[in-house]
């Protein structure tokens, strides 16, 4: 019986799908902070129109996705549409159009504001340091609390008691988005390159059937995944 293994992704995936927890969920949304983030106030919008130079949520209809061999980008949503999505989404599907994988996604409305990825690349780039560092030396307890360092960052930066500095639902969401967004690429990749992709779990776990490491190299660097377990289809996962 074909054997497949998980991936346990370090690189860069969800929009509602991935609002999971744990330790996997935190290390895939350290490479997250880097997304396209709105800096200032949203503004409302509903000419229809996408500025790649500007960020927020968008109402759209939903897309047609027609492909078993591959995971929907608007991860496990039942509704007909139209909803709201976040950024990373929106670009997501955009890219899946460019390859003839489904539709445009057509705006409605918008809120956004101007945008950049550099937004949060000096926290993401210490974290990493520090994380490789602790990986390094062995040192598991502080591996594990640079963990929950970048998790409480992002799961109190929405409306949280916890953090009464700063409130960004919408920077929560987009990175979270953004991380589902990671992890679905990967999916792809390893699609491309003739393996099965058999399902995506939260936003770290990558289910496949094929030769993985001929893409990745294991290690739990960001840019590495960490086999979990091999397993047979029809089996315990």
């Amino acid at each position: 019986m074909a054997q497949h293994r998980p991936l346990q992704g370090r690189q860069n995936r969800t929009d509602r799908a991935a609002a999971g927890h744990g330790p996997r969920h935190e290390r895939r949304l350290l490479s997250a902070l880097k997304t396209h983030l709105p800096i200032g106030k949203l503004v409302h919008a509903t000419d229809g129109q996408h500025d790649r130079k500007r960020s927020g949520v968008h109402l759209i209809d939903r897309t047609t996705w027609d492909h078993t061999d591959l995971p929907d980008p608007l991860g496990a949503r039942q509704e007909p549409g139209p909803f709201w999505i976040t950024e990373p989404t929106l670009r997501l599907l955009q890219r899946c159009a460019s390859l003839d994988l489904c539709d445009t996604p057509v705006i409605h409305e918008s809120w956004t504001s101007g945008c950049t990825e550099a937004l949060l690349e000096k926290l993401r780039r210490g974290l990493a340091a520090a994380r490789e560092h602790a990986i390094a030396g062995g040192d598991e307890l502080a591996t594990e609390y640079i963990k929950m360092m970048y998790s409480k960052f992002v799961s109190t930066i929405g409306e949280s008691t916890s953090n009464t500095e700063m409130r960004r639902p919408d920077w929560m969401h987009i990175i979270r988005s953004q991380a589902f967004a990671n992890l679905w690429l990967k999916a792809h990749k390893a699609h491309t390159a003739g393996l099965t992709v058999v399902e995506m779990k939260g936003t770290d776990e990558l289910h496949l059937i094929g030769d993985w490491q001929s893409l990745w190299n294991e290690g739990r660097g960001l840019a590495e995944v960490k086999a979990k377990h091999t397993y047979s289809l029809g089996g315990v996962k």
